[in-house]
């Protein structure tokens, strides 16, 4: 039963926002860039294979894919909305993804910018061996067995 492990490992969403100094001509007040990493001493592309952020559909290919580091998406806009972020996994077996409901909110005028940073756990139930190596690889970690064997 050498399969039956638990590994956790972190990624970390965030987003920042500032107020343009001058509005475009399409009528952007911010830019943004919003991201999806490990923390400082993961590296997640060992695990990750791709990061896909769905903008709004007011955007010109709303759909960005980032197949490496770093995962992000530089913009600028008028407005925050919610926005779906899929971040898929080199893993032959189920779970090959993972979604996320991330909120790209923006300052409003007369406020600092926005600095925001979001972390999530990751837990996987027996990993193949395979993938197991590559969440360790990326600063996961092997969770006490919690059966009691």
């Amino acid at each position: 039963m050498e399969n039956q492990c638990t590994v956790q490992v972190k990624l970390e969403l965030g987003h920042r926002a500032q107020l343009r100094e001058k509005v475009t001509s399409e009528g952007f007040t911010h830019d943004w860039m919003v991201f999806v990493q490990g923390p400082e001493t993961g590296d997640i592309q060992h695990f990750v294979e791709k990061v896909v952020f769905c903008l709004h559909e007011s955007f010109p290919k709303p759909k960005r894919v980032c197949k490496e580091p770093p995962y992000k998406v530089e913009e600028s806009g008028s407005a925050g909305f919610l926005m779906p972020i899929e971040v898929y996994f080199k893993n032959k077996e189920q779970p090959k993804k993972v979604c996320f409901n991330y909120d790209l909110f923006l300052n409003l005028e007369g406020n600092p910018p926005v600095n925001h940073l979001r972390c999530e756990n990751l837990t996987f139930n027996n990993p193949t061996k395979e993938f197991r190596r590559k969440l360790i690889k990326a600063g996961g970690v092997r969770l006490p067995d919690t059966l009691g064997s």
